[in-house]
């Protein structure tokens, strides 16, 4: 009898010790899961180039080519659906031509940002409005004086995949 209460105390007392442990280890184990599972799409991510102007050679290729989806994957893992969808009503408005071109003209006048990092690059440019203009922004009409305007593209780096996307267009 003794021996069966000896026996049942000895897996008792493992019950309770033994299940904070255990407890700690799913947790620790779901907490690693829940990373890997958010570090994947940019562990996979193959989309950009060795540099930032790579990246927006890339992306201006794609738009050349009505591409929109492909454009779209040049840019941050976070901003690729809304710019696909913007791309996508670009082209269907006729209007993705244009934009490229702009985007091309913009690049021939870049000056790379003093606050640029190792893993934050950005570029800055002027863009003159040479008279008021209403633009639609989100369903909102917004106006647009005329005046010269200090623009910025920046670039981040994909640490994962150590290749360069657009952040910030």
């Amino acid at each position: 009898m003794l021996f069966l209460v000896l026996l049942a105390s000895i897996v008792l007392w493992s019950i309770l010790n033994g299940m904070p442990l255990i407890n700690n280890l799913r947790a620790k184990w779901e907490a690693y899961r829940l990373q890997a599972q958010w570090e994947k799409p940019y562990r996979e991510d193959t989309y950009g180039g060795k540099t930032p102007e790579e990246t927006y050679d890339m992306f201006l290729a794609a738009l050349s080519k009505g591409d929109t989806t492909l454009a779209s994957k040049y840019f941050v893992i976070e901003k690729q659906d809304n710019w696909d969808k913007t791309l996508g009503e670009y082209k269907n408005n006729s209007l993705l031509a244009s934009f490229t071109k702009e985007l091309e003209d913009t690049r021939k006048i870049w000056k790379k940002s003093e606050k640029s990092t190792e893993n934050l690059v950005s570029f800055t440019y002027i863009n003159t409005v040479s008279k008021d203009k209403t633009v639609d922004f989100e369903g909102q009409k917004i106006t647009i004086p005329s005046g010269n305007y200090i623009n910025e593209t920046m670039f981040e780096i994909n640490t994962y995949t150590k290749i360069w996307k657009i952040s910030v267009l």
